[in-house]
């Protein structure tokens, strides 16, 4: 079951099918104990790339991140934590920051290249 558990969390991360079906599942997994799964830049990269692109929704990217963002499972390496944990907390919450574009994913891309 811990490897499913993982896999679940991995996907999410990876936003790799339905983001509505990722996580729940993943949010029924976040409550039991188990082995973390990482949050890297590199993966929030691929999202954001995947967003530019058109392949997912961008609109969608706020609930992405907010999933992400509760989770307790999921963790940042400390040289990624403050750009990751600042990333998480404006996509999550639009309404403090500004909306969701291509833009805005296109920003986030060379800022997290250059933290």
């Amino acid at each position: 079951m811990e490897s499913d558990d993982c896999q679940v969390l991995a996907s999410l991360i990876r936003w790799q099918s339905s983001l509505g079906g990722l996580i729940d599942a993943a949010n029924r997994c976040d409550r039991h104990e188990g082995p973390s799964v990482r949050l890297d830049r590199n993966a929030v990269r691929e999202v954001l790339q995947r967003c530019i692109s058109g392949e997912l929704d961008v609109l969608k990217l706020p609930r992405w991140a907010g999933a992400i963002h509760m989770l307790d499972r999921v963790e940042i390496d400390e040289v990624d934590v403050d750009v990751l944990t600042q990333f998480l907390f404006e996509m999550s919450s639009p309404e403090l920051f500004e909306p969701i574009t291509v833009d805005v994913c296109q920003r986030w891309i060379s800022r997290m290249g250059h933290a």
